[in-house]
């Protein structure tokens, strides 16, 4: 039994799509036993305790970003806790707003080796590219920084406004992390060729 730990859905993100296109997903896998566990962002602490296969953060940092006050819900103890998990053997998925908001000097972010920069207003028509293969969706083009030079770009993204890198990977100690942007919206979510390079990255965390 695989067992992964899923912190899903924000402000601006909706849990239930989220839900919907992670299993999507684990469904390509049919030869892999895998349970979800969905948790709270108050859950992540002891449940990275108990040693899950793989965490996967899908909720940005800023708990209320329409308030003048923010909260973000990374402590130092949390960000401290993901980086042993994962340096410890554990795997990290960072998916679309799991890699917005958080701290450029937090543990997370160095581990991820980029982050989250802005996306154009609303939904642009983005070719994602994977090799020799590209496909296209109406999405939030993210752009991001990454360091190249310390982990291996799997995707790419273009649009109206530009271009950028869309996924990458690495191992981290004994661990892995996996950075992917896409996708927004639900109709993203279950697009055929998202949920087959999900699953597939989802499978090569698995890989050891």
């Amino acid at each position: 039994m695989i067992r992964v730990a899923a912190l899903v859905g924000d402000y601006w993100h909706s849990g239930d799509d989220a839900k919907a296109g992670l299993e999507a997903a684990i469904k390509r896998l049919p030869d892999k036993e895998i349970y979800v566990q969905y948790i709270t962002h108050e859950e992540v602490s002891q449940v990275l305790d108990e040693q899950p296969d793989l965490f996967i953060n899908a909720k940005m940092n800023v708990l209320n970003p329409k308030d003048e006050q923010k909260i973000t819900w990374l402590s130092d103890e949390v960000d401290r806790k993901i980086e042993r998990y994962v340096n410890e053997g554990g795997s990290v998925l960072a998916w679309h707003a799991g890699m917005a908001g958080y701290p450029s000097q937090s543990k997370y972010t160095k581990m991820l080796r980029g982050a989250f920069d802005y996306h154009p207003p609303g939904l642009q028509d983005v070719t994602y590219i994977q090799n020799d293969k590209t496909f296209s969706l109406s999405d939030e083009h993210y752009f991001v920084h990454c360091d190249v030079e310390n982990t291996e770009v799997y995707l790419r993204s273009s649009g109206e406004a530009g271009d950028s890198i869309a996924g990458w990977q690495h191992s981290y100690g004994k661990g892995k992390v996996c950075c992917f942007t896409p996708a927004h919206t639900k109709e993203g979510l279950l697009n055929e060729n998202i949920s087959c390079l999900l699953a597939d990255k989802i499978d090569w965390m698995f890989t050891r």
